[in-house]
């Protein structure tokens, strides 16, 4: 809509009231009073009796911010309500996610309860008993290509429960995916939620001591006993190839040219010290013959290449400091920007507590609508 707007196709904006432009007093007052009118827009909210063509510098306009402030105090109310039930729910063993796990699928009596899907538990047995048997993931993701078996993802489009093209993935296991079912308690029956919340609608990760666990909820598709030795031999096999690295400088930066995958950065242990190698592994990790190519670079050689091309991007050293510096003056004026911006933020909080209480006296008969 805003952009249309800004294309000249709409002049007028119709809503049911107030809260359906936006509950963020902030935007909303931002779209009324500045956007809408810049753009020679006119904006109507039907249910608040409100036409920005009459009403904008009226007793209507001026109860305006008013009624935004309410809609967004609404708002948060429900929110916290819903919250509060949900972590409620969680408390009581309840699945409220949106998906099942991989593995299983929800009751039809009742959609809070997981029941064993079991197609799908079968390959989740398969995965658990390839890992006790010392089985790297590499290798287990490598057998499930190879062998054809859908990814959680595709199993659950062919299923009917997402048809969205964005959450189908590449088609292919990854070793994310089979580390994430490897460590998930839900497969011994016990349900762990709460282990992220949303933050400005942004999905953060919440410390451990904040998840939700509650024991024999459900069903279970493998043994304690098999989950917790799958847990020590990965703990094992993890000590083993940890050690010392240094930093991947190129992580997500680099890709093979045939595949498009990223290129895998690997350390090599020798004599006369360690040595990183980037290397493409669709062949290893996906399926034989996935990638046509045989990408394998010493990371020293990869560094003076680059090193190479970047001199010759930019002519000299001296013209990528002065960049450098120039970045550091453009960081300087964005944090003088970022103190402005906080103190415009405390000045409108004194304006909508004082358009508060004005608020007040216009009800209590102190002042009347004019003044």
């Amino acid at each position: 809509m805003i952009e249309d707007i800004e294309q000249k196709k709409i002049d007028c904006v119709i809503v049911k009231d107030l809260s359906r432009l936006g509950r963020n007093s902030i935007d909303t007052g931002y779209y009324i009073e500045k956007f809408f009118p810049l753009n020679d827009v006119r904006f109507i909210a039907v249910t608040d009796n409100f036409d920005s063509l009459t009403d904008l510098n009226s007793a209507n306009g001026i109860v305006l911010p008013l009624k935004n402030m309410i809609n967004e105090a609404y708002s948060y109310e429900i929110g916290r309500k819903v919250k509060a039930q949900l972590h409620q729910a969680m408390k009581a063993g309840d699945f409220i996610g949106s998906r099942s796990p991989y593995g299983y699928k929800k009751s039809v009596d009742n959609c809070h309860k997981l029941v064993i899907d079991e197609e799908s538990a079968e390959i989740v047995k398969l995965i658990f008993q390839m890992a006790y048997e010392k089985n790297g993931l590499n290798f287990i993701v490598k057998r499930l290509n190879e062998d054809g078996v859908l990814t959680p993802s595709e199993y659950a489009q062919q299923k009917g429960f997402i048809n969205h093209k964005n959450l189908i993935g590449s088609g292919k296991w990854q070793t994310h995916t089979i580390g994430v079912i490897l460590s998930s308690e839900v497969y011994v029956g016990d349900m762990v939620q709460g282990k992220s919340q949303s933050v400005n609608r942004r999905q953060k990760p919440n410390s451990q001591d904040k998840w939700i666990t509650v024991a024999n909820t459900h069903e279970p598709i493998i043994s304690r006993a098999l989950f917790e030795s799958v847990q020590t031999i990965r703990e094992e096999m993890s000590v083993k190839h940890i050690g010392s690295w240094t930093e991947n400088i190129l992580q997500g930066k680099i890709f093979c040219k045939y595949c498009g995958k990223n290129l895998h950065r690997q350390k090599a242990q020798r004599a006369d010290g360690d040595v990183y190698i980037y290397h493409c592994i669709s062949n290893t990790r996906i399926t034989k013959g996935h990638c046509e190519g045989h990408i394998y670079y010493k990371e020293n050689d990869l560094l003076k290449e680059l090193l190479v091309r970047i001199e010759e991007q930019y002519g000299s050293v001296s013209h990528a400091n002065s960049l450098l510096q120039k970045e550091v003056k453009e960081k300087d004026s964005n944090a003088k920007k970022g103190n402005e911006l906080a103190e415009i933020v405390v000045e409108i909080t004194k304006a909508k507590k004082y358009l508060k209480s004005l608020y007040e006296n216009l009800i209590s008969g102190v002042l009347t609508t004019e003044e």
